[in-house]
C-alpha cells in the first residue's frame, strides 16, 4: 500500500482489530484519515493506539464543529467523564451552527430541562 493511501472498510478492520498493529502504524494511519477529514476513523486509530495527542485533537475539532457525537467519542477514547458545562458549550456551539440534533444530544447528557425546552422552542422556530 503506498504511503498516503487509506485503507478501504476490509483492510482497516483487518489493521484495527485482527492483526496485531503497532501504535505506531495505527497513529500514522490515523493522521491519514485526519488530514483526509475522515475524523470518526481517524478517532478509531488514536483510540486503539491510546494516542492521546490524536483524541485531544479530535475533541477540539468536534467541540468547534458542534459535534456531539465525535466529541462524546473521542472523551471516552480518553476516559475523561464530561461534567454538563462541557456538554452545555459543545450544544450551544451546535446551536450557532445550526445543528439542532447535536444540540439535543449534548442538552439530554444534562437533564437540563430548561436549556432543552429552550432548544425545543429554537428548533419550532427555525423550522
Amino acid at each position: 500500500m503506498s504511503k498516503g493511501k487509506l485503507p478501504d472498510y476490509r483492510l482497516k478492520q483487518k489493521i484495527l482489530y485482527i492483526d496485531k498493529t503497532p501504535a505506531t502504524t495505527l497513529i500514522h494511519y490515523g493522521d491519514l484519515f485526519f488530514e483526509a477529514g475522515a475524523l470518526s476513523d481517524a478517532l478509531e486509530f488514536y483510540a486503539r493506539a491510546g494516542h492521546q495527542e490524536g483524541l485531544k485533537k479530535i475533541r477540539e475539532i468536534a467541540l468547534k464543529n458542534g459535534d456531539a457525537f465525535l466529541f462524546q467519542g473521542a472523551a471516552k477514547a480518553q476516559g475523561a467523564e464530561l461534567r454538563s458545562a462541557e456538554w452545555e458549550d459543545i450544544a450551544g456551539r451546535a446551536v450557532e451552527l445550526k445543528k439542532f440534533s447535536f444540540a439535543k444530544k449534548a442538552l439530554e447528557k444534562t437533564n437540563n430541562t430548561e436549556l432543552l425546552n429552550a432548544l425545543a422552542t429554537k428548533m419550532k422556530s427555525e423550522e
